[in-house]
């Protein structure tokens, strides 16, 4: 056990050291592609946890996405109220919008609810593009401030108007995001989110209140997707519509199965895999989400724990067979 603890403690030291790294030495474009890695990858984490632990399809979960990118311009363009307010207004938002739509669609199950969650982000989206006074419609919206300038103990003053420091700054909320998320479903609440997946009928069965557990788990999902909205607004400065549709949602939900849903890493592996792959390839635009189709029908036919989950069976069936050696 405490083999593996030291396994895994120096596995995800290294790869934060390399996401701390490789930018030093990265140009323009791929610090660029990293930001937007490590955005959807929190995006990826939210969905994840609705998903992979609580087995709660979202089909739409680009719709807060949308709702934090939005809120944050609009609490900060129009408003003007600052980039921490707006910040953590737009979180609040995005997770107050997630309890209210919870509560009815939780209440249906399987397809249902993955249908209601597909609705509700046609619905984000054709009131971001309608409502043209408020979004700017088809035209979006623009001035998106950075983060203010943080004082330092040494002195001086942090600024965040280069992409190099932007990059840092996302890659805190990815790192952050991944930590809570991995010590909720490691506490006795993510355990019941975990026992609802694996079979509600028994959570409720030996006590649990499976509503109230599976709504605290769409409210929580939907505040880190508002966190990651509000990333993606003052970063690109610039949001249209195309933030909130639900074609967005079905990517995301393609990042998290390749990946490995249900596990901590999945969500960031497969985030990096689908969004770097056709980079690197310098694949036109509108044959993405093509390639992005074969590679996840690719993993759900031959690899169905996407990568990490694939990688975890692996190292477990070896133990297990070492340990029969052994006996």
């Amino acid at each position: 056990m405490k083999k593996n603890l030291f396994r895994r403690f120096w596995a995800w030291f290294l790869v934060l050291s390399a996401a701390i790294v490789v930018p030093l030495f990265a140009g323009g474009y791929l610090t660029s592609l990293l930001i937007l890695i490590c955005i959807w990858s929190i995006v990826s984490i939210s969905l994840n946890l609705l998903y992979g632990y609580t087995g709660q399809l979202s089909l739409g979960h680009s719709a807060f996405l949308g709702v934090g990118a939005y809120a944050f311009g609009l609490l900060a363009t129009n408003l003007h109220f600052g980039f921490w307010p707006s910040f953590l207004g737009a979180a609040a938002l995005s997770g107050l919008l997630g309890f209210l739509i919870g509560i009815p669609a939780l209440k249906l199950r399987g397809p249902y609810f993955a249908l209601v969650t597909l609705g509700f982000a046609a619905i984000i989206g054709v009131i971001v593009l309608a409502w043209v006074n408020l979004t700017g419609g088809a035209n979006g919206m623009a001035g998106m401030p950075r983060p203010n300038p943080l004082p330092m103990p040494w002195g001086g003053k942090l600024s965040f108007d280069s992409l190099l420091s932007m990059y840092y700054f996302v890659l805190f909320f990815l790192v952050l995001t991944a930590l809570a998320g991995y010590r909720l479903v490691h506490s006795l609440l993510g355990m019941t989110f975990i026992a609802i997946s694996e079979d509600e009928n028994l959570a409720e069965t030996l006590g649990v209140d499976t509503m109230k557990r599976k709504l605290l788990s769409f409210t929580i999902s939907a505040v880190f997707g508002g966190v990651a909205g509000a990333l993606y607004a003052s970063y690109n400065v610039v949001i249209s519509p195309d933030l909130a549709h639900f074609s967005r949602g079905m990517d995301v939900l393609a990042y998290v199965i390749v990946g490995g849903a249900g596990t901590v890493a999945g969500p960031i592996v497969g985030t990096l895999m689908l969004m770097a792959i056709p980079e690197v390839l310098q694949i036109v635009p509108y044959l993405k989400t093509l390639i992005n189709g074969i590679i996840l029908l690719l993993f759900v036919v031959f690899l169905p724990d996407g990568l990490a989950g694939g990688i975890k069976t692996f190292f477990i069936t070896g133990e297990k067979s070492r340990g029969m050696m052994v006996h």
